[in-house]
């Protein structure tokens, strides 16, 4: 049964593709200045730790100020939220052009960051309220499909700029694109308003930040739900930092063939998110909780696999290409699924702070996982540990959360 005034076929697609325009451009910035940072290593004579400190700043905003962000969407509205983080983000990053010292570019990549966390709850409040409920998952799967796109172009594109025209001018060149996509959102998006009693004042749906965190440290659902996410943020953020290493070195494949590898798990994301969302609102029937713990699993195994790979005494370039792909498929196919299972659990108007809260866990999954996964292999020499005790890990929690469910659905339990 569709919502009122729920948008037809044809107008919930341009919707949708309004809507995954910001995060495009947001990660075409952030992943196209990672590509660019051999060039900013080479001008600053960074060392490799140096590098790394990069995503470390940015993402250190995002993480520390989730839940104020998306508090702040909450009682801005999406669109407003929008036009603020693509504006913001923008502005900033612009800035980077003009840095005299890699720590100058590192205090501006922690505000850069605030762009991201103002984003991602503007434009799931968005689909919240503007999608019907049979059709969510899939909608937000496409919209975040837009992650995807924009780091595989800005990866392909920036460093090319780069080459020609140095990579001040390329991240700047970036930056103006997302002050045009700025004017795009402000000219063709129109936000849904919520339905609200005329019995209650419209304050009473907004409450204080404190009784806002408060009310949702007391839902044990969303908790259940960021406890999920800080799992897929570490499933997830063991990958782009070493599944390139990994393949040239523990597999003999060659960097160029693994960074092809790399863009295939990235292109395997792009699918795997409206696909897992459109299993999630079909074959699962609304069931976001048994989707999740599905993907859990999928990604465990998937993990052990990959490490086992190592025993392989030949595997052929194309195969490992093809399995990037299968990786990335469900290895960075379930934001949108966690996104929808955390708005609806959130309600509307909580869904910015909600939705921080979940970004809290899963970037902090992501900050940890990377250093930790690293370091076992480095005890080893290898990646074969790494692997294997990460699939440990997220097959374990997965189980849990299955034997849970199955109890929770069983009548008298």
């Amino acid at each position: 049964m569709k919502q009122p005034d729920s948008p037809s076929g044809d107008s919930l697609f341009k919707l949708l593709i309004i809507l995954s325009v910001p995060y495009l451009v947001l990660s075409l910035n952030h992943h196209g200045f990672l590509a660019l940072l051999p060039f900013v290593r080479e001008e600053f004579l960074l060392s490799r730790t140096e590098v790394g400190l990069y995503n470390t700043f940015y993402f250190l905003s995002s993480a520390l100020l989730a839940i104020s962000t998306g508090n702040i969407v909450d009682r801005l509205g999406s669109r407003k939220g929008i036009l603020l983080g693509i504006g913001f983000m923008g502005a900033i990053i612009f800035m980077y052009g003009f840095s005299l010292s890699y720590e100058m570019l590192l205090g501006l990549a922690f505000f850069a960051g605030l762009g991201w966390s103002i984003i991602t709850p503007s434009v799931n409040k968005a689909v919240l309220i503007s999608t019907p409920v049979e059709k969510r998952a899939v909608s937000m799967g496409i919209m975040q499909s837009g992650v995807g796109i924009g780091g595989l172009a800005g990866a392909s594109f920036l460093p090319l700029i780069g080459e020609s025209l140095g990579w001040r001018s390329a991240i700047q060149l970036a930056a103006l694109l997302a002050i045009i996509v700025w004017f795009f959102v402000l000219a063709f998006y129109r936000e849904k308003q919520a339905h609200h009693s005329p019995s209650k004042p419209e304050t009473s749906d907004k409450p204080a930040f404190i009784e806002s965190v408060l009310a949702l440290i007391k839902n044990k659902e969303l908790l259940k739900i960021c406890s999920l996410s800080l799992m897929f943020g570490m499933a997830y953020g063991c990958i782009p930092p070493h599944f390139a290493v990994y393949l040239s070195e523990d597999l003999g494949i060659s960097l160029a063939v693994a960074g092809v590898s790399l863009g295939s798990f990235q292109i395997g994301g792009i699918i795997g998110r409206p696909a897992w969302g459109m299993l999630s609102d079909r074959f699962f029937k609304g069931d976001r909780n048994k989707a999740m713990l599905v993907m859990g699993l999928i990604i465990g195994i998937k993990y052990f696999i990959t490490g086992l790979l190592v025993f392989s005494s030949s595997i052929s370039y194309f195969s490992v290409v093809i399995f990037a792909f299968i990786l990335g498929f469900s290895a960075f196919g379930w934001l949108g699924v966690l996104f929808v299972s955390v708005a609806e659990c959130a309600g509307e108007n909580q869904v910015g702070a909600a939705t921080g809260l979940s970004l809290l866990f899963m970037r902090t999954g992501m900050l940890i996982a990377p250093p930790i996964f690293g370091f076992i292999a480095d005890l080893q020499e290898s990646y074969l540990l790494s692997w294997i005790s990460f699939g440990i890990v997220i097959t374990f929690i997965s189980i849990i959360g299955v034997i849970k469910l199955f109890n929770s659905t069983v009548p008298g339990k």
